[in-house]
């Protein structure tokens, strides 16, 4: 039995946590107090999982944590808050196994795993990413994702043993980190689709040349392109284009309807990776007409002469 900590009292945090309360001891650190004794005293979590019951062995706390009494950490927090939170619980502290489960960019524009490897000490780095809503992992329904990392990942991916998820294996740590950070980019391409009415055919389509851009996108930046072909790539792609549980996917639906937006925004990572991909991985727009018209419409411009361009470009080889 190990012991692990799951930072992150949110939807996904609260599923990882009672997936692994089954075989393992494990705390749930959330940053409001109130949540933490919510979860000890009543065993729930209102506000993410309402009227259901958590497991008994989950153990809530919030403030300072003490990072050697834990085998594994999971990180579940917002991408945009991971440096922030790093310097306030974790620097100058020895940590055993990290493991990155939030798929975006810090506020910093930095990718969560450099951050990790500039400000932490630990003895292993991971990054868990995959198509994994929150509500059915909670439900235990079956679950695939990806995890990758040094050798020891073996160990990491013993915690999921006969759980609900099933894990498969990767070495390129940042090849994943990339995937999770464009598949909620590209959701929120889907979201907007869906709000036009454009129909089946053209999400389909748009998957389709969604996987086309991110291969281009691993082959520029020296990744395997046949990663797209992965649970963490076309699995959670696929995913989060095509349901409104996908946050990214219903914020671009909403943008189109113009409904309400801001309640969301701040922790969207889709939104927030846009303004810095940039800064971490060789992006040209100009071989990337699908993202370049996402770019464009969540910043004002308008979504159907936006989408006029990109369909009436002249036709081109597959």
């Amino acid at each position: 039995m190990s012991r692990v900590l799951i930072v992150g009292a949110g939807s996904w945090g609260t599923a990882l946590a009672t997936t692994l309360a089954k075989k393992h001891s494990v705390f749930l650190w959330a940053r409001k107090i109130k949540i933490a004794e919510e979860i000890n005293s009543k065993n729930t979590n209102n506000k993410y999982f309402y009227k259901k019951i958590l497991n008994k062995k989950i153990k809530s706390f919030s403030g300072p944590i003490q990072s050697n009494q834990f085998d594994f950490i999971f990180y579940v927090l917002p991408a945009k808050y991971f440096s922030e939170f790093c310097y306030k619980y974790l620097i100058n502290q020895k940590i055993n196994n990290f493991v990155i489960c939030s798929k975006g960019i810090d506020k910093s524009g930095l990718l969560l795993s450099n951050i990790s490897k500039k400000l932490l000490t630990y003895s292993g780095l991971y990054v868990l990413s995959g198509p994994s809503f929150a509500n059915e992992v909670f439900d235990q329904k079956p679950t695939a994702i990806s995890i990758a990392g040094n050798k020891k990942m073996i160990d990491l991916g013993k915690l999921f043993i006969s759980t609900n998820i099933r894990v498969y294996y990767s070495n390129n740590l940042q090849s994943l980190e990339l995937l999770g950070i464009l598949k909620n980019i590209y959701a929120i391409g889907a979201g907007i689709i869906e709000g036009l009415g454009f129909g089946e055919n053209a999400r389909a389509s748009y998957i389709s040349r969604c996987i086309n851009e991110i291969s281009y996108m691993l082959k520029i930046n020296n990744f395997d392109p046949k990663n797209i072909l992965t649970l963490g790539g076309i699995g959670d792609l696929i995913l989060t284009c095509s349901s409104k549980k996908s946050r990214n996917y219903f914020y671009g639906y909403n943008l189109i309807k113009k409904k309400e937006t801001k309640s969301i925004q701040k922790t969207l990572e889709g939104l927030n990776s846009i303004n810095c991909i940039k800064k971490n991985f060789i992006i040209s727009l100009k071989y990337l007409p699908i993202l370049k018209t996402i770019i464009n419409i969540t910043k004002g411009k308008d979504p159907n002469k936006e989408i006029e361009l990109l369909l009436t470009r002249k036709f081109k080889y597959e």
